[in-house]
């Protein structure tokens, strides 16, 4: 569990994923942010690969590298991801498809 994590959840992004790098969001200068849900979802009929890191696109980053998001379903990403103060959450598909959905705490 997260010391003094205090406060209402709030949707922090909703956005598509493009195949370069998509900066999802971008947590406060004055703060951490807790990211409590992140859900990415594929609307096609075809398997995408999604590549999801805290800054910049890299296997040193990587929360998840290819991971593989089946068609027409979704994919959660469990446990909590800390951004500290400026940090970008960031992902890139290896085609047009996904969108996410993140929840969290800001400023914890």
């Amino acid at each position: 569990m997260i010391a003094n994590l205090t406060g209402t959840p709030s949707r922090l992004c909703q956005k598509a994923i493009g195949t370069t790098s998509t900066t999802l969001y971008t947590a406060q200068p004055d703060g951490r942010t807790a990211i409590l849900d992140l859900i990415v979802t594929n609307t096609t009929t075809a398997a995408i690969t999604l590549r999801l890191c805290i800054g910049t696109i890299s296997t040193a980053t990587a929360i998840a590298y290819d991971l593989l998001v089946a068609p027409n379903s979704i994919t959660q990403i469990e446990g909590f991801i800390i951004l500290n103060a400026s940090e970008s959450l960031v992902a890139t598909g290896s085609t047009t498809g996904l969108t996410t959905t993140i929840s969290g705490l800001e400023r914890v």
